[in-house]
C-alpha cells in the first residue's frame, strides 16, 4: 500500500494505492472507516443492551432487593411471587415493604408453620393467636398448612384491620406493635406492653431490652435499631 497525490483543478487529491483495487481517494477510505466503526459499535451496543441475558443482568442491578429476601428463601419456594405479593400488600398498607419483611422475620423467620415456643398457641408468619385466627374465619391449624405466600393474605387481612382501627403505621416500631400490642401504636416510649409477673411478660421477655421487668414501646424501638437498623431507617414515603 502506498500514498500518492494528484493535482487537479488547483486541488490536491490524496490517493492510496491498494493492491488489486488500484487508486482509492483517501477521503473515501476515511468515510468507509468511519462507517465500519459505526457498524462495529452498533453491533456491540445491540448485543449488549438488547441481549436478554445481558440486558436482564443490567436491569436487575438497578432493582432494589427486598430486605431479608435471602433469609426468606429458606422457607419460600416461590420467591418471585412472594416478593411481588409483599410489595403489593405493603402498597395497600402504605408502608415500605422492608418493614413488612422485618416484622415477619422477627416473629417467624419466614416459617409459616412455626409454633410459638413459649406455649402461647400462636403460629405462622406474624404469630397469629388462636383467637385472632378465629376472628379471621380460619384456625391456627389451617394457617399452619398454608405456604408463606398463601399465608400473606391473612397477614394483610390482620394488619389492614389494625390499621383501620388504630391509624397509619408511621414507623417500623408501629408495624411491629400492630402485631405485639396494637393499643401501643403511636404511644410514647414509656408505654408498657407487658410487665412481670404476667404470663404475657414471660412469653415476651426477650423483648425486654434493658431487662428491667417490663417491655415498653422504647424497648421495641431499641430492639429494632439494634437488630434491623437498615429497615428501621427506611423512610415511609407514603406518609
Amino acid at each position: 500500500m502506498k500514498h500518492i497525490q494528484n493535482y487537479s483543478n488547483n486541488e490536491v487529491v490524496k490517493f492510496t494505492v491498494i493492491p488489486y483495487f488500484g487508486k482509492i481517494p483517501v477521503y473515501k477510505i476515511k468515510a468507509f472507516s468511519a462507517a465500519f466503526v459505526l457498524i462495529i459499535v452498533s453491533n456491540l451496543l445491540t448485543n449488549s443492551f438488547f441481549n436478554p441475558d445481558i440486558f436482564g443482568k443490567l436491569y436487575n442491578k438497578n432493582i432494589k432487593k427486598l430486605y431479608l429476601l435471602d433469609e426468606a428463601s429458606y422457607y419460600v419456594s416461590d420467591i418471585p411471587i412472594f416478593e411481588e405479593k409483599v410489595k403489593d400488600i405493603s402498597r395497600k398498607l402504605e408502608i415500605p415493604p422492608d418493614w413488612l419483611m422485618t416484622v415477619m422475620y422477627c416473629e417467624s423467620g419466614f416459617d409459616a408453620a412455626i409454633l410459638n415456643k413459649k406455649g402461647s398457641g400462636a403460629v405462622g408468619l406474624i404469630q397469629f393467636m388462636p383467637a385472632t385466627a378465629t376472628e379471621m374465619g380460619t384456625s391456627t391449624a389451617n394457617l399452619q398448612r398454608l405456604t408463606p405466600t398463601g399465608q400473606l393474605d391473612y397477614v394483610f387481612q390482620y394488619l389492614d384491620k389494625v390499621k383501620t382501627k388504630y391509624g397509619k403505621f408511621n414507623s417500623l416500631a408501629d408495624l411491629y406493635l400492630a402485631i405485639l400490642f396494637p393499643k401501643a401504636i403511636n404511644r410514647d416510649d414509656c408505654f408498657i406492653l407487658y410487665a412481670k409477673p404476667s404470663a404475657a411478660y414471660k412469653q415476651n421477655s426477650g423483648l425486654d431490652e434493658n431487662q428491667d421487668g417490663s417491655v415498653t414501646v422504647g424497648d421495641i424501638h431499641k430492639r429494632l435499631i439494634r437488630l434491623h437498623l437498615k429497615s428501621y431507617n427506611t423512610r415511609n414515603i407514603s406518609k
